[in-house]
């Protein structure tokens, strides 16, 4: 299956691609009549398009398709192994339950891509990218400016590492298994890049940098020349202090309005409760949607 935006995250148009064609869309026969079983993930046939769309799967919007076929159609795909993003020519192949605990990219990774799609990065000779996951963000940097010698992308999942291994092919770029606060220490970088945790929550373990702000805080203090980074409305109250006393340039670069699609939030009613009353989480019902929040690209500059 794959998901495919426009530059502008406009559209959205969603494919069968490879097996699926044969599985799902009544391809398992060659010209021959001969049994055909497998295509290469190449081969793609659209099923449908959404409009404006505000997550990776909108389910919401799936269902209010009036094409009856390419609504179950999609429900068949989303039961397959396969994902695969596509944003600005730059494509991630990802197979969810192949690498536990890593999920493929989600819309606030392709609204980081846009936001830094028209920047000037031809004096940046090195780049990281912390708490980098399935590392989209990564692949779009070294893929758009060429003049890039080094590319580390940091995390601490095991299965991210294992990702990277099995399909990274691009000889600038390496993963550092290590939590990035300590690997940071001691190393410095042009360019920061960081699609942390950006949801706060009550009774935060501030000692533990992934389950809460903590790793965005550090960053924010501690970057050398330049940090972009992905800011939740319900942490401004958190953060824009600590961008204000780091005494960095600052520069809005995109902004979009998401639901909170966490599950692990959604189904913590003392969690939810504190995001919606201290912390500016919009209940709106909006296109099917209750919980909003507004994400911020923003550039620090030292």
């Amino acid at each position: 299956m794959k998901y495919s935006f426009d530059k502008a995250l406009t559209k959205q148009e969603i494919y069968a691609t490879g097996p699926e064609l044969a599985e799902t869309m009544w391809k398992d026969r060659d010209e021959d009549w001969n049994k055909v079983y497998y295509y290469p993930h190449s081969q793609e046939q659209l099923v449908a398009t959404l409009d404006n769309p505000v997550l990776m799967t909108d389910n919401e919007k799936i269902a209010q398709l009036n094409d009856y076929i390419a609504k179950e159609t999609i429900r068949l795909l989303q039961q397959k192994p396969m994902r695969i993003v596509e944003y600005d020519w730059i494509r991630m192949e990802f197979e969810q339950w192949k690498y536990y605990g890593v999920w493929s990219p989600n819309i606030d990774t392709l609204l980081f891509c846009r936001a830094i799609s028209d920047q000037n990065f031809d004096n940046v000779k090195s780049v990281i990218e912390v708490w980098s996951g399935p590392w989209f963000i990564a692949k779009y940097i070294w893929s758009k400016w060429k003049n890039i010698d080094e590319i580390v992308m940091s995390d601490i999942n095991e299965n991210a590492k294992k990702y990277f291994d099995d399909t990274n092919t691009d000889e600038r770029a390496k993963f550092v298994l290590w939590d990035a606060k300590k690997y940071l220490q001691d190393k410095h970088f042009d360019l920061i890049a960081c699609n942390p945790p950006y949801i706060p929550r009550p009774h935060a373990i501030e000692d533990n940098a992934y389950e809460w702000l903590e790793l965005l805080i550090y960053l924010i203090k501690n970057f050398d020349k330049e940090l972009i980074i992905n800011v939740s409305n319900l942490a401004d109250d958190i953060i824009n202090p600590v961008i204000e006393a780091s005494w960095a340039k600052v520069k809005q670069l995109d902004q979009m309005d998401v639901p909170l699609k966490v599950g692990n939030v959604l189904n913590n009613k003392e969690r939810l409760d504190f995001l919606v009353n201290e912390k500016w989480l919009k209940v709106l019902n909006k296109d099917g949607h209750k919980y909003w929040q507004s994400l911020r690209i923003l550039k620090l500059t030292k």
